[in-house]
């Protein structure tokens, strides 16, 4: 239940789209209109305290004449995703957008953790580029509290799906959401990894955690979880690494301009979830503008 009856989906919908951090685009249905299947949702930016205002509990005004403050833009990033079709087949691409440069503020670790991709969906191809990423990028001390994944996915502009239904609790047995990501297995990794090795070249070097992955994707006999796993467990790694080095040096980190990693074209069919339900992507334009 909302804290207050006025404090419902659109007032978070408009606290996060009047102050111009999120841009949502509803994709209905082509012979019902009224039908709202699927959302997209890019991130231009996520405002900190110090940015929101000089008081977290000052109250802003949105243009429907309701009040806000920080704490009701915190929770609007969390209710935002509540929306939800009779079937429960609804889903969200979600994507940071092109405008995305602004530093992260702490508690958006809860809401990664919560509704970011995780590794288990990640390609290795993609954990690879992570781990690249890890050891060359250059991070600013605030980085260096933030996973090294979420910091990769928004610079490069890398999209997730994200959908939830209700579960029974094991040992209490009360009703919750349970939130799942999937991968979009329509992304072209080969075109995010031109402009990663681009910002960042490898070094001519005879050894390297990613040689150790490029070895490991030769060897015959591994399944795919235990390639995801190898490629985990040295991002791990070369992120302790960073961390150690950081102590000894004064770093900085300026993420590429937008038109060096632009949001993937119009997403696709994402398959399992949907094989009994409407084509969610295809011929659709989820593209930010």
């Amino acid at each position: 239940m909302p804290p207050s009856p006025y404090k419902s989906l659109k007032y978070y919908r408009d606290i996060l789209l009047e102050t111009q951090s999120v841009e949502i685009k509803p994709i209905k249905d082509r012979d019902h209109p009224e039908i709202i299947l699927y959302h997209s949702l890019y991130i231009h930016k996520v405002m900190s305290q110090e940015s929101f205002s000089s008081h977290p509990y000052q109250l802003k005004t949105l243009q429907s004449k309701l009040q806000y403050n920080y704490s009701d833009y915190i929770e609007a990033w969390y209710s935002i995703f509540l929306h939800q079709s009779e079937d429960f087949s609804h889903s969200w691409f979600i994507n940071f957008d092109n405008k995305f440069k602004t530093p992260l503020p702490y508690w958006f670790l809860h809401w990664w953790e919560k509704h970011g991709p995780v590794d288990e969906i990640l390609p290795v191809s993609v954990l690879e580029l992570i781990l690249h990423f890890t050891q060359k990028a250059k991070f600013s001390r605030v980085d260096l509290f933030f996973p090294k994944q979420l910091l990769f996915v928004a610079r490069y502009k890398v999209p997730w799906i994200l959908k939830w239904s209700y579960r029974v609790t094991k040992d209490t047995r009360i009703l919750a959401c349970q939130f799942s990501v999937k991968w979009w297995d329509k992304f072209e990794v080969d075109r995010i990894a031109k402009y990663v090795y681009n910002d960042l070249p490898v070094d001519p070097r005879p050894s390297s955690p990613a040689d150790s992955i490029r070895s490991s994707l030769s060897m015959e006999g591994k399944s795919k979880s235990e390639l995801q796993e190898i490629a985990r467990q040295l991002i791990i790694q070369a992120s302790q690494m960073d961390d150690d080095e950081s102590d000894d040096e004064d770093i900085d980190n300026d993420p590429p301009s937008s038109s060096s990693c632009q949001p993937m074209q119009s997403p696709a069919k994402p398959k399992s979830w949907y094989e009994d339900s409407q084509d969610p992507y295809d011929a659709y334009d989820l593209g930010s503008d």
